[in-house]
């Protein structure tokens, strides 16, 4: 809870400099590379528990706790972010990667938020 809470807070500082700065690279972070970059220096046999995956996986479960947060304060379920494995995460991000190679891999998040089960609407 405490990793998620840093990775929250570091997340929104970011998006919150970039909107400043009127430059989105900042919020990007690791995940704003081309796919065809992540795929010449992994594979998909690679541990999620390596360096480069779980990068991406830790960039993904922060940008997800993070639209948790307004998901909360409007009443609406949150992701679960531990409904999926750190080998489905890396699974789905390396999959969407393979299949775009020249898109971004944040661009994965849709097909993340699909896979992921929503736990109860709470209020903030």
């Amino acid at each position: 809870m405490k990793r998620a809470l840093i990775a929250v807070v570091m997340t929104m500082g970011a998006a919150t400099s970039s909107l400043a700065q009127n430059e989105p690279q900042y919020v990007m972070g690791v995940t704003g590379q081309k796919c065809s970059k992540l795929l010449s220096a992994t594979s998909e046999t690679d541990s999620p528990k390596s360096h480069i995956p779980m990068a991406m996986i830790a960039w993904m479960e922060g940008y997800v706790s993070g639209t948790n947060i307004g998901l909360v304060m409007q009443g609406q379920p949150p992701y679960d972010v531990v409904s999926m494995t750190a080998h489905e995460y890396w699974a789905t991000i390396y999959g969407f990667c393979t299949r775009n190679p020249d898109r971004q891999v944040m661009e994965v998040i849709p097909d993340i938020f699909v896979r992921l089960k929503r736990r109860e609407a709470s209020t903030p």
